[in-house]
Order: structure tokens, then C-alpha cells, then sequence
């Protein structure tokens, strides 16, 4: 199927939801909920075997996500019927040879001397070259689908950019409409917080100048940007407890003050910009040009934009209404969702770059981080502006602002990515020299 990579990634989003709320369950068990708006203290519920049922949620997200980013185990590569050691050969060889009765589960040893393949599962490879000295050409074109690296199967960004909009004018409409239309709203809202994700990946995966990134590394990283958001809620949230944040005020129901500043435009940047990059860590080995940095942390910012676009949209929808969700679906689509690539991107460029121009990580990282979090800092600030501060005029100036914003992000994601291409090529120009160096000194020009 062209587009299984979505119903994978729907299948990360489900098992990272349980992980989620079996980690804010399990939070909230050990340090309590917060507290009502008269300050009353809020209990949980009574749960039946509130542990069991915690343990149950993380471990079946756990399994989920295990399952879909497992790594294929390889084929069986002889099962033989005879324990004679001599070896079998194709069917396009001479049959009067003594050959005993081997079963190819696996395709056998091919060996270029010859043209043919070989089924002896003690003969080494390099002993393959049988059969006289010309080379005959391979005839047989048969792939291993284990041994062929899958590529990332999503739809273009254009069409998935376009399906976006449809969702957000389908939802609206459903809702509006209601009657026999509400049945089709889950596929819109499933649709308005997934896609715009999925455009930024897969804009840049497509873009790539040599072989495709495997869809397994890019699903890694994906995974990891949805999972970030449970510590980072969590941290955010004790971060909240330290300061005594009014969160009656995050939920527009009481006064915004600055302390609550101080949570959006410090704590929040720093925890998210902090745990988004991680993922990079399981793909290290594959950043060795800036293409590939770019391309992992997007992907990192994207599955946490993901989770975060469900959650605050899942809300929105609840409190406020249709109105409201569509308007802030199409916010966090162009606006928000870029803005966490932004960050993650910038650590991926500064390692790859210093992989490949051998400059210490030391140098590049601190200022890739800083800039992330910076960005992330300005606009929290600006959104909040109209919080802050009396007055309708501050209400446009801060739609100016994140609206500038937006468009600076979206230029910068564009950039890097192709600086990232261009450097990219660099290498690959380097490397051919020196493969046509090597093998003119080799045939003694």
C-alpha cells in the first residue's frame, strides 16, 4: 500500500495517548491534582485498582509502539532436506551435476563470475567467483523485501496540505449542520491535527538529492516528538506547582499575571525545546550531512506538535465550540506546528554540520538550542500579549506579531533545508572525486 506510513503513525498517536494518560494518571496519584478556583482541593476519582489500571495503559502503549517500530527479523536463508554439504546450483545450471535437495526459502548467494546463485550454506561468499574468468550479467531481477530499504510512504505535502483546509471546512460544516453530517466530524478533526505535521515531514523527505532515508528511522523520531509531550507536560506542570501559577488564568478564567508570564515564555520554551531534540539520539549514526539533521528533527517537532495540536484542539472544540476549533486548527496548522520544527531542526543542522566539517559539538549546539528556544520564548510572549496588557490595539499587534512569526518560520524551515541540500551535495561531489581519483591511480593514469 502507497500510504501505510499513515496508518502507522495513527497507531503511534493512539499508543502515545495511553502512554500519555497513564503517566499524567500516575502523576497526578503521587503529587495530587490542583486545586479549584475557591481553593478547594481537587480529589481524584475513585478508581478500582487505580495502579493496575496504570500499569495496564503504559504497557500496552509501550507494546503499540514496539510493535509497529519493531525491526523486521530476516529470512531464513537455507532449510535443507539432505545433509550432504555439496552445494545446489540454479535452475539455469547444467543439470548432470550431483546436487542434493535444497528448499530456497532465502534467494541464495549470488555470484557475479558466474551469473548464478548458489545455495551452500557453508561456502563463503568470496569463494562464489566460479566458473571462468569473463563475467556473465544477472538476468534475474528479484528483490529480498527484507533487504530493501523501505521508503517513507506518504502522500505529498500539496495533498496533504489541501486535505488540511477540506478537514477544517468539513468539520465546520458537520458541526454547523449537525443531523446525519456529525458522523463526519472525527474524520475531520483526525485530519485537521495530524496533517499539518505530516506536510512539513514529508515536504522535506521528498526533496531529498540521494537515496531516501529509511521510514523506520523517520517513524523513530516521530515517535519520540509524541512521547516528549508526557515528561514535558509533567515538567511543565511541576514547574507550575514551584512558581504557584494560577491555573485558572492558563484557562482564560482568571487574572494573567506574571508568574504565569513566566511559565509560558520561560519554563515551557525551555522544558519542550529541551526534550524535543532527544530523538536525535536513536538516528545519531545517520546524521552525516545537514540534510539528514534537518530532516530527523522536524520530524522530532512534528510528532510533538502532533499530541499538543490534539490536546489544545480537543479542549478549544469542548469549552469554546466549533467557531473557535476551526479558527485555532488553521492557527496551529500554519502557525504553531512549524514553529516546533524550528528548534529540533536547528540541533539536527548543527550536528550533522559539525560531523561533517569536523567542528566540536560544543560550539554549534548551545546557539542551535538557544535559538530555539528563543523563538519559542517570542512567540508564547506575543500570543499571551493581549493577557498582559488592556487595550484592543494590543489584541492585533499580537496577531501581527505571531502572524510575522509564522512567516519567518516557515521561511527559516525552508532555508535550513536547503542550505542542508546544499552541503549535502557537497559531499556527494567530494566523494565522487575521490572514488575517480582512486580509480585512476589504481588503472595507472
Amino acid at each position: 500500500m502507497k500510504y501505510r506510513a499513515i496508518f502507522r503513525i495513527y497507531g503511534l498517536i493512539l499508543a502515545n495517548m495511553l502512554l500519555l494518560m497513564g503517566g499524567q494518571l500516575a502523576y497526578l496519584y503521587l503529587v495530587g491534582p490542583i486545586s479549584m478556583e475557591d481553593g478547594r482541593p481537587m480529589t481524584l476519582p475513585e478508581i478500582p485498582l487505580l495502579g493496575f489500571l496504570i500499569i495496564i495503559l503504559m504497557l500496552a502503549g509501550s507494546i503499540v509502539i514496539a510493535a509497529i517500530l519493531q525491526r523486521k527479523p530476516l529470512p531464513i536463508r537455507y532449510v535443507t532436506v539432505s545433509k550432504n554439504n555439496e552445494l545446489k546450483l540454479s535452475k539455469y545450471e547444467d543439470t548432470e551435476k550431483k546436487t542434493p535437495q535444497y528448499r530456497p526459502i532465502y534467494p541464495g548467494q549470488f555470484s557475479e563470475k558466474t551469473g548464478e546463485r548458489y545455495y551452500d550454506r557453508y561456502t563463503d561468499k568470496k569463494e562464489l567467483n566460479w566458473g571462468g574468468d569473463e563475467s556473465r550479467p544477472y538476468v534475474e531481477n528479484r528483490k529480498i523485501g527484507s533487504f530493501v530499504k523501505r521508503e517513507l510512504q506518504l502522500p505529498s505535502s500539496g495533498f496533504l496540505f489541501f486535505t488540511f483546509l477540506f478537514s477544517l471546512a468539513l468539520g465546520l460544516v458537520s458541526l454547523g449542520e449537525r443531523g446525519p453530517f456529525i458522523y463526519l466530524f472525527p474524520l475531520a478533526f483526525v485530519v485537521a491535527f495530524t496533517f499539518p505535521g505530516l506536510i512539513w515531514v514529508s515536504y522535506i523527505y521528498d526533496r531529498s538529492i540521494k537515496s531516501p532515508e529509511p521510514q523506520r528511522l523517520v517513524l523513530i523520531t516521530l515517535a519520540w516528538g509524541m512521547f516528549s509531550t508526557l515528561p514535558a507536560s509533567l515538567l511543565n506542570d511541576t514547574g507550575a506547582r514551584l512558581i504557584e501559577v494560577n491555573q485558572n488564568a492558563l484557562l482564560g478564567n482568571g487574572d494573567f499575571g506574571t508568574t504565569e508570564l513566566i511559565l509560558v515564555s520561560v519554563i515551557a520554551p525551555f522544558v519542550e525545546e529541551l526534550l524535543k531534540p532527544i530523538g536525535l539520539i536513536f538516528v545519531m549514526k545517520r546524521l552525516r550531512t545537514p540534510y539528514e539533521g534537518v530532516l530527523y528533527g522536524v520530524a522530532c517537532g512534528m510528532g510533538f506538535a502532533i499530541i499538543e495540536n490534539l490536546l489544545y484542539e480537543l479542549f478549544i472544540l469542548i469549552w469554546y465550540g466549533a467557531d473557535a476549533w476551526t479558527i485555532n486548527a488553521f492557527a496551529r496548522g500554519v502557525g504553531s506546528t512549524v514553529l516546533h520544527a524550528v528548534g529540533p531542526a536547528s540541533v539536527g543542522y548543527a550536528i550533522a554540520l559539525s560531523n561533517q566539517m569536523q567542528i566540536p559539538k560544543n560550539k554549534t549546539l548551545p546557539l542551535a538550542y538557544l535559538f530555539g528556544f528563543i523563538m519559542h520564548a517570542l512567540w508564547n510572549g506575543f500570543a499571551t500579549m493581549p493577557f498582559m496588557v488592556d487595550g484592543a490595539i494590543w489584541v492585533y499587534v499580537s496577531y501581527s506579531l505571531i502572524i510575522l512569526m509564522a512567516i519567518f518560520c516557515l521561511i527559516f524551515i525552508v532555508k535550513i533545508h536547503e542550505y542542508g541540500k546544499e552541503y549535502s551535495q557537497i559531499e556527494l561531489e567530494a566523494s565522487k572525486f575521490e572514488d575517480d581519483e582512486e580509480e585512476a591511480t589504481n588503472s595507472g593514469h
